[in-house]
């Protein structure tokens, strides 16, 4: 008789990778000045309803932890966007927009998104960059 004995571990965990590429989604990402503001905006092609937050984040060029010209850069998170399924469908949601009244002038700033899914996967889209 044999007996074989294990800890039933088949391997080591795997994080989870999203088979869908959530950043071909969005589109036309700009950034613009208006009045003593930032207005990111993009537009939003969604039709399986798979993105359902969008986390806006900020870099300051020259900032703290920013400092090094051509280092990777260090986002902070300034807002987040909740996508309602039953409104994707409606032309108002697909052209998406965030307002950033934290800048100053003669600044530059980079913008990104991060786009996340119902089981938390999230995938980051390159925003754009302005001089305010």
């Amino acid at each position: 008789m044999l007996f074989i004995i294990g800890c039933g571990i088949k391997s080591d965990p795997v994080p989870l990778i999203s088979m869908v590429d959530y950043r071909q989604m969005i589109s036309d990402v700009k950034a613009s000045a208006a009045d003593d503001s930032v207005v990111l905006t993009w537009q939003l092609n969604d039709r399986r309803s798979a993105i359902k937050n969008i986390y806006v984040e900020r870099s300051e060029v020259g900032g703290p932890g920013n400092e090094c010209v051509g280092c990777p850069l260090k986002y902070e998170r300034i807002g987040q966007k909740e996508i309602i399924p039953s409104l994707l469908k409606t032309a108002q949601i697909k052209k998406q927009s965030f307002t950033d009244t934290n800048v100053e002038k003669g600044k530059t700033y980079n913008y990104r998104l991060i786009l996340c899914d119902d089981a938390g996967v999230c995938q980051e889209k390159s925003g754009a960059q302005i001089k305010f």
